[in-house]
C-alpha cells in the first residue's frame, strides 16, 4: 500500500490563527466577513483563536511579499497556534504551485490547514481545488481582456489620463457605460503638436525639454519634463512621441503579462505586431499624419542607432566592429567637407588625374597640376578648371540618380537587405516563442542560476537580433529611389546656378562638397582641329545627396 503523509485529524481546544484576504480596495468589507465566518466556524469546531492574519488589497495570483502571509509562516515557526482557519484554499492562494508550497511547509511544522469550504486540507484538495482555482484566474484574465478590447471597438480608450485629452463619462445604445471616452484638450494639444513639430525639425529631447520646463509648461505628470516621457522604449514602442492616438488610432494588446516563476512578480512582455489591435478615432487626431510619420521615422532611426550604440559592442564581432570603424572613419572624412571652415573651391581635395590615377593639386596661386612630369593635366587654371566642373556637375538628374538605384548592383543590394530582414524577423519570433515556452514551462523548483543564465543567452539573442533587422532597414531605406527627386534636382540645380554667378559662394560650396565624391580630370586628343580636349566627370554620393533633404 502506498505511503502517504497527511495531518492527523484535528481535536477541540487547538489554538487556530485565522488569515483572510482581499484583491482589491474596492473589498474592503471582505476580510472582516472572511474573519468573522472562520470565527464562527472555531466557534462551532472549539477552536480557541489565538492569531489573525490578513492581506488586503492583494491578488491572489502569488504569495510572495504579502505582509499577512509572512507573518503567517513566522507565526507557525514560532508555535504560535496549532492550525490555520481560512474561509477556502483560494484565500491562501490561486497559484497552483504557491498553493501546495505552502501546504508543504505547513505539513513540515506540522500545522494543518482547514477550511470553512474545504473542511480539512489534503493532497486531494491541494491537486484539484488548486487546478480549479488556477483556472479561475486564467478565466478572470481571458474575460478581463475581452472586455477590454470590446470597449475598444466600441469607440473607447484603454488606461488611464492621457496627456493631450479629458475623460467624457458617456452611454451607449444600450445606456451602459463607453469607458474610456474622451475628448481633446485644446491647451495640451497645443503642446503636443509644438513637441511633435520640434522633433520632426531635428531638435534634441533634451533642448525640446529644457524649453517647456523654461516656460513653466507642466509635464503629464505635474513635474519637470524628461527626455524619457517623450521618447519613451525604442523595444515597447512606448512615449509620447510614438502614441498612434495622437494620430488618430487607438492601438491596443500590444502587451501581455506573465508571473516570473522565480520571483512571482507580474512581468509585461511585448506581443508579437501581428496581434496589436488598432482601431481609427479620426475625431481624437491631433497630429498631421505627415508629420506623425516623419516623426516615426526619424524616431525609429535615432533609436535604433543609440541601442546599436549601446549593445553593440556586446554582441558583435570583431570583424563587425572593423566594419564598422571603416564605415565611421568614412562618415567622418564626409563631415569634415561640410565644416564651417573657409572653403576655397567647390572641387578642393576632389580632384584627380584620369591618365595617372593621382590627385590634382594646387601648385601656385590659381594653378593645378598633377605631380607627374609630362601629364597633359598640368598648370590648369582655375577658371578652366570650374568651368569643367561646372559642366560635370550640372549633367545630374532624375534619370542619373534612378539609373544608380535601379542598377543590377542595387537591385542585388535590396533584396539580400530585404531576404535578411524577413529572415531575422523569423529568428526573432522564434526566440520570442522559446522564451514564451520556457516561461509557462518552467516550475517552482527550477534552479535558479540555470533560469538566469538562460535567459541572458536568450536576451543577448534577441538584442542582436532586433539590431541586425534595425541595420538592415537602415541599409535598405538607403538603397531605395527616393520620392522627392523633383525637389533634389531643382535645389541641386539652384546650387550650380549660384556657383556660375560666384564661384567661391560658401552657400552654394559647402552643401554642394557634401554631395560630390570625385571629379576626374579626362584629356582627349581631337583629330579634327588637332588639339588637346579636357573634360572633367563627376562622380557623386548619392546617399549623402539624399541626406541632404532628410
Amino acid at each position: 500500500m502506498p505511503f502517504s503523509l497527511s495531518f492527523p485529524e484535528t481535536k477541540p481546544d487547538l489554538r487556530a490563527g485565522i488569515y483572510a484576504r482581499h484583491s482589491t480596495d474596492k473589498q474592503e468589507t471582505s476580510t472582516q466577513d472572511q474573519i468573522r465566518r472562520c470565527q464562527e466556524f472555531c466557534l462551532q469546531k472549539g477552536y480557541s483563536v489565538t492569531e489573525i492574519y490578513r492581506d488586503e488589497a492583494f491578488s491572489g495570483s502569488h504569495i510572495e511579499n504579502r505582509p499577512g502571509i509572512s507573518a503567517l509562516l513566522v507565526g507557525a515557526l514560532n508555535d504560535r497556534f496549532d492550525l490555520v482557519v481560512a474561509e477556502d484554499l483560494s484565500r491562501i492562494s490561486r497559484d497552483q504551485a504557491d498553493t501546495a508550497n505552502f501546504f508543504k511547509k505547513m505539513l513540515f511544522l506540522g500545522v494543518p490547514v482547514e477550511t470553512v469550504s474545504e473542511g480539512l486540507i489534503n493532497e486531494l484538495h491541494i491537486g484539484l481545488k488548486s487546478t480549479m482555482n488556477a483556472l479561475y484566474l486564467k478565466d478572470l484574465a481571458d474575460k478581463t481582456h475581452r472586455g477590454v478590447i470590446a470597449a475598444v471597438l466600441r469607440g473607447g480608450v484603454p488606461g488611464g489620463k492621457l496627456y493631450g485629452y479629458d475623460l467624457v463619462h458617456a452611454l451607449d445604445e444600450f445606456g451602459e457605460p463607453i469607458r474610456g471616452k474622451r475628448t481633446i484638450n485644446p491647451e495640451q494639444a497645443a503642446i503636443i503638436r509644438e513637441i511633435f513639430e520640434y522633433y520632426a525639425q531635428g531638435r534634441k529631447l533634451k533642448h525640446i525639454c529644457d524649453d517647456l520646463n523654461r516656460r513653466g509648461v507642466d509635464s503629464p505628470k505635474g513635474g519637470k519634463w524628461a527626455p524619457s516621457s517623450l521618447v519613451g522604449s525604442f523595444v515597447r514602442q512606448t512615449g509620447m512621441l510614438r502614441q498612434t492616438l495622437y494620430n488618430g488610432t487607438v492601438t491596443f494588446n500590444k502587451m501581455q503579462y506573465r508571473k516570473h516563476p522565480e520571483s512571482a512578480r507580474r512581468v509585461s512582455i511585448i506581443r508579437p505586431e501581428s496581434e496589436w489591435i488598432t482601431v481609427p478615432i479620426p475625431e481624437l487626431a491631433i497630429i498631421d499624419q505627415d508629420v506623425f510619420a516623419e516623426v516615426q521615422k526619424a524616431l525609429d532611426m535615432r533609436s535604433s542607432k543609440h541601442l546599436q550604440r549601446k549593445l553593440g559592442p556586446k554582441v558583435i564581432s570583431e570583424a563587425e566592429k572593423r566594419e564598422i570603424s571603416i564605415r565611421r572613419s568614412k562618415e567622418w572624412r564626409r563631415s569634415q567637407a561640410i565644416t564651417p571652415k573657409k572653403t576655397n573651391a567647390v572641387f578642393g581635395g576632389k580632384l584627380y588625374c584620369a591618365t595617372h590615377g593621382h590627385k590634382i593639386t594646387a601648385t601656385y596661386a590659381k594653378h593645378y597640376s598633377c605631380p607627374v612630369k609630362g601629364c597633359q593635366n598640368r598648370s590648369l587654371n582655375y577658371d578652366q578648371i570650374i568651368a569643367l566642373v561646372l559642366e560635370a556637375i550640372s549633367t545630374l538628374d532624375q534619370n542619373t540618380i534612378r539609373d544608380h538605384f535601379d542598377s543590377e548592383k542595387m537591385n542585388k543590394t535590396r533584396a539580400r537587405h530585404a531576404q535578411e530582414i524577413d529572415r531575422l524577423k523569423i529568428e526573432l519570433e522564434t526566440l520570442r516563442t522559446s522564451v514564451n515556452k520556457v516561461i509557462e514551462a518552467l516550475g517552482p523548483d527550477a534552479r535558479s542560476q540555470d533560469i538566469r543564465a538562460f535567459f541572458d543567452d536568450k536576451s543577448e539573442l534577441i538584442h542582436r537580433t532586433k539590431l541586425d533587422i534595425s541595420r538592415h532597414q537602415r541599409e535598405l531605406a538607403e538603397t531605395t529611389v527616393p520620392k522627392s527627386l523633383d525637389r533634389i534636382i531643382q535645389k541641386h540645380t539652384n546650387l550650380v546656378a549660384r556657383l556660375r554667378v560666384w564661384s567661391r559662394d560658401p552657400e552654394a560650396v559647402v552643401p554642394l562638397r557634401r554631395v560630390i565624391e570625385k571629379l576626374t580630370i579626362h584629356i582627349f586628343w581631337d583629330q579634327v582641329p588637332k588639339t588637346w580636349r579636357t573634360e572633367c566627370k563627376a562622380t557623386f554620393d548619392f546617399n549623402a545627396l539624399i541626406a541632404s533633404e532628410k
